[in-house]
């Protein structure tokens, strides 16, 4: 999923966007942060890296009927599956080219998302959404994210992406309850 995001991100200009600084020239990948100065680092040139540093399913959106009638064959059903699940990704963009020029990218990154909050994309026979809002995580959990990323704290900026619902989409049919009887019983 996070590649066909990143992938989506290129097409709709971000790094063209970026690349209008004078100087700067950014390529934009879905790497580990953490594994930049590693030497099994696959970053392959990429200096606009995006790292998922947290999922978690939102709580809010979770007490919706799982349940719904539908017509089978001429006869309705109940189709009841599990609930769907809505998932927020907090997705961690972070420059690693000299300072000034990364807090630059920083700054653009922010723009552009300031103005397009919303991306559409498939991946995985699902169409995904994204809603992105900015995260402003306070010093001692920026502290904590570094800590856990290797404790080399580059230019970044942290943004909590809305999943659209996620759901596996298998029919589970059970017969409509269309008449409730009682047997009478006489006590004597």
């Amino acid at each position: 999923m996070i590649n066909k995001f990143v992938d989506k991100l290129n097409a709709d200009g971000l790094a063209t966007y970026i690349n209008t600084l004078e100087g700067i020239s950014v390529k934009l990948g879905a790497q580990n942060v953490a594994d930049i100065d590693s030497e099994e680092s696959d970053i392959d040139g990429d200096n606009l890296l995006i790292t998922i540093v947290r999922i978690e399913e939102e709580s809010t959106l979770k007490n919706f009927p799982n349940q719904r009638l539908v017509e089978s064959g001429g006869t309705f059903k109940m189709d009841k599956r599990f609930p769907k699940i809505h998932l927020n990704y907090y997705l961690m963009f972070s420059c690693t080219l000299q300072y000034d020029k990364a807090v630059a990218v920083i700054y653009k990154t922010i723009k552009f998302f300031q103005n397009q909050r919303k991306f559409m994309f498939s991946a995985d026979e699902d169409d995904i959404e994204l809603n992105m809002e900015l995260c402003s995580p306070s010093f001692e959990q920026l502290n904590n994210i570094w800590g856990m990323l290797g404790g080399k704290q580059i230019p970044n900026v942290l943004y909590k992406a809305r999943v659209s619902a996620l759901e596996r989409g298998i029919e589970n049919l059970s017969a409509v309850i269309t008449t409730i009887g009682a047997e009478e019983k006489h006590y004597e």
